[in-house]
């Protein structure tokens, strides 16, 4: 994640020396670790050089953090300095996965979210008793983030669109116009989008979108696919066309691209070095896998596995992609009866397709076809996580042939995606035409029993 804004918080921890334009990947020497504002203090911890307290910081769970932002202005300082953002950044992803569930109610959308620490066999438990401390993240379902649309507004659905260096990017049914947003949970921060001007008498959401970062041009982008329906005025006959919608955070107006894809379903995990991935409705194999590079904004045709014929793919009851070990992947289930991934071992080349695993379903018993027709996240260890039909979390480790339920879902958790947490703030990601901030303060419902963020 590159992270090039917040110099001027770095001054307050650096000294004139030189530090402050010190790179990321450079660490801070013994000698020049310990500024004037830590000397001031007490703390003996503060004797320390900068990059060891950012190191040890980082280590911790998110709940010490916030508890460390409010011991002194200096450990505030250095908690969001965009070093510690980074380095804490890459860190928590290895060790922690994070898993969020949306809970579309009549008026509101509830997000839950739930921890899932890697070195334990289940998952990582911690109370959410502690009424004093009001970021209690754990891994129980009720600690909950509750969205809700601005002057009486209601929300009639919530889509995730995508999770990306720590911000998520949703889709929001709220009347007069659906809207997309952009938000950090635990900074409490949330912008929303400039909506999109439509041109075409009738038209319709693809409910297909997408939402990267891009690292050539330092931006994060959204795309959003809409379907646009043109009536001849002499013959009354219907024309259909699928076109994109681009739109860079910090721009206030988005670019439309004509003549895109028809994607199939939204991917379960797109983004792969800049470039978002989509299943289309193409009727020929080479025209299968479509992609998107956010720094030209161009689509193009990945090459499917060579033996993808197509009386091959007209066999293929379901078929998704996604990233796995830094690879782009396709799983799907051929003939209702074997579940398959195929790696794409040099990105482009179509000769370097590889099974990674093949499931003969007929094997296990109560596993059904539309078991793995959700699912969720490939991990680093290259287990698959997906939602079974029976609305549990499972996990399926490739090489040990086997399953695990790791917990019950509940049916109304329609909208799930993985996401890791960052303290990266929104005004820094954006840029300074960064919208208006909706700030999220977390409150204690009681008709709800848990603890909720509300848009103020």
């Amino acid at each position: 994640m590159d992270l090039d804004v917040g110099k001027r918080r770095r001054k307050r921890l650096m000294n004139s020396e030189g530090r402050g334009n010190r790179c990321f990947d450079e660490q801070p020497s013994a000698s020049t670790a310990a500024g004037p504002v830590i000397s001031r203090l007490s703390f003996p911890i503060c004797e320390l050089p900068v990059h060891i307290l950012c190191d040890v910081f980082s280590r911790l769970p998110l709940k010490s953090i916030f508890q460390c932002r409010c011991v002194c202005k200096m450990f505030l300082d250095l908690l969001k300095d965009p070093y510690f953002i980074e380095l804490h950044f890459a860190r928590s992803s290895t060790l922690t996965t994070y898993l969020f569930l949306c809970e579309n109610m009549r008026t509101r959308a509830i997000l839950h979210f739930l921890t899932f620490d890697h070195d334990e066999v289940g998952i990582s438990l911690c109370s959410s008793d502690d009424q004093s401390f009001n970021h209690d993240f754990c891994s129980r379902p009720h600690i909950a983030c509750q969205i809700s649309a601005q002057s009486g507004q209601h929300i009639q659905r919530l889509d995730f669109v995508g999770s990306c260096n720590g911000l998520l990017c949703l889709f929001i049914e709220s009347p007069p116009k659906p809207f997309y947003a952009i938000c950090n949970p635990i900074c409490c921060e949330m912008i929303k989008l400039p909506s999109l001007v439509v041109s075409a008498p009738l038209y319709s959401y693809a409910y297909n979108s997408g939402f990267g970062y891009c690292r050539k041009t330092k931006k994060y982008k959204v795309i959003s696919f809409m379907s646009l329906t043109s009536i001849d005025p002499v013959t009354s006959a219907e024309s259909k066309r699928m076109v994109a919608n681009i739109h860079t955070l910090g721009v206030d107006s988005w670019r439309r691209v004509e003549n895109a894809p028809r994607p199939k379903h939204k991917s379960f995990d797109p983004l792969l070095n800049g470039v978002l991935h989509w299943i289309t409705d193409g009727y020929k194999p080479c025209e299968l896998v479509s992609s998107f590079d956010l720094a030209t904004e161009t689509f193009k045709f990945v090459p499917p596995p060579a033996h993808f014929s197509l009386q091959y793919v007209n066999r293929i009851s379901w078929i998704n992609i996604g990233i796995l070990k830094d690879c782009l992947c396709i799983c799907y289930i051929y003939e209702d009866a074997d579940f398959e991934v195929w790696l794409m071992r040099e990105y482009g080349v179509k000769e370097s397709w590889i099974r990674h695993v093949s499931i003969d379903m007929k094997f296990y018993i109560n596993l059904q076809v539309q078991d793995l027709q959700r699912p969720i996240k490939f991990l680093n260890n290259g287990d698959l996580w997906f939602i079974s039909s029976s609305e549990f979390l499972v996990s399926f480790s490739p090489t040990k042939k086997t399953f695990r339920e790791l917990r019950a879902m509940g049916r109304s958790m329609r909208e799930v995606t993985v996401h890791d947490f960052s303290f990266i703030s929104l005004e820094d990601a954006v840029g300074v035409k960064c919208p208006k901030l909706m700030r999220m303060k977390l409150q204690n419902v009681k008709t709800l029993k848990r603890n909720v963020f509300l848009l103020v």
